[in-house]
């Protein structure tokens, strides 16, 4: 895993599919989500980043999409699109790519926050180079060598 110096980019990739115990309005459902994504990026910060290369999230329910990001300390968010109806059921692929602070955090990270996203399970990726102490391969691009946590 990438060490925590400054000038090297930790980046982390996730898949959470989940389901709300109860359906979200189109509104609710994007502010969730759009808060869970500032809070990634704040938490980022506040664990040592000396810059955010960017915290980016497509979230799909049924046929829609929510595409939304973050670059800056403050965890402002950006829209791309989002939901324009109610969700239960939920598929997202997040990606951190930040300065300063180790994949292990990040992983931690998207661990404590993803419990405001209903019932769950998710799958942390290192996205770069390979986990796995076994493989001898410098361009392995196995997932499953790249898997930080299975929940």
């Amino acid at each position: 895993m990438t060490a925590e110096r400054d000038d090297l980019p930790a980046a982390v990739a996730a898949d959470i599919n989940g389901t709300f115990k109860q359906n979200l309005s189109c509104n609710d459902a994007n502010d969730v989500f759009m808060e869970f994504l500032s809070n990634v990026t704040r938490d980022c910060a506040a664990a040592g980043a000396v810059m955010i290369g960017h915290v980016k999230a497509n979230i799909r329910s049924g046929n829609e999409m929510l595409a939304i990001n973050s670059t800056t300390e403050d965890g402002h968010v950006r829209i791309r699109s989002q939901f324009s109806t109610d969700v239960s059921d939920y598929t997202m692929t997040i990606n951190v790519i930040v300065y300063g602070v180790a994949e292990k955090k990040i992983s931690d990270i998207l661990d404590k926050r993803r419990s405001t996203l209903g019932k769950n399970k998710m799958k942390i990726y290192s996205d770069t180079g390979c986990t796995d102490p076994k493989c001898s391969d410098p361009a392995c691009v196995d997932n499953a060598h790249r898997v930080i946590k299975l929940e």
